[in-house]
């Protein structure tokens, strides 16, 4: 199943996420983070695609505890969708403690102020106020 994901040509956003997903799960981590850095320079993805992909980005540099780059990635997924709503994902609450290893504490704050104010159309983004205690 695997090796059919990596010989499929790359068209669409969820093939470039399965090929990178497909790359990780067989601890080819590097491949996988290039595979998702193609994705978010697409022009044919949409902001919300390419907003994804740096999250997933993200995601994988903080499990290679490259905590500065995954700082980056985060940021730069946020701020594509920054003006538009969007759903609470656990990878959010992820995002914010990078931006603390990381020693980011402005952009942790920031976001983290960004994102409790969603709470307005998704309740779930309360589920970060937990994160509060370890910025204030």
């Amino acid at each position: 199943m695997f090796l059919i994901a990596l010989l499929k040509p790359l068209k669409t956003y969820e093939d470039y996420v399965y090929k990178a997903n497909s790359y990780f799960y067989i601890f080819l981590k590097q491949k996988a983070i290039e595979t998702m850095e193609q994705a978010v320079v697409q022009p044919q993805f949409s902001i919300e695609e390419r907003s994804s992909g740096y999250i997933f980005l993200g995601i994988l540099h903080s499990k290679m505890k490259n905590y500065r780059i995954a700082s980056d990635c985060y940021h730069l997924g946020f701020k594509l969708v920054m003006d538009k709503p969007f759903s609470y994902r656990s990878p959010f609450k992820q995002a914010i403690e990078t931006f603390i290893k990381s020693g980011d504490d402005d952009r942790a704050k920031y976001w983290l102020s960004n994102l409790l104010e969603r709470q307005s159309y998704d309740k779930n983004f309360r589920k970060l106020a937990v994160l509060q205690k370890k910025l204030y």
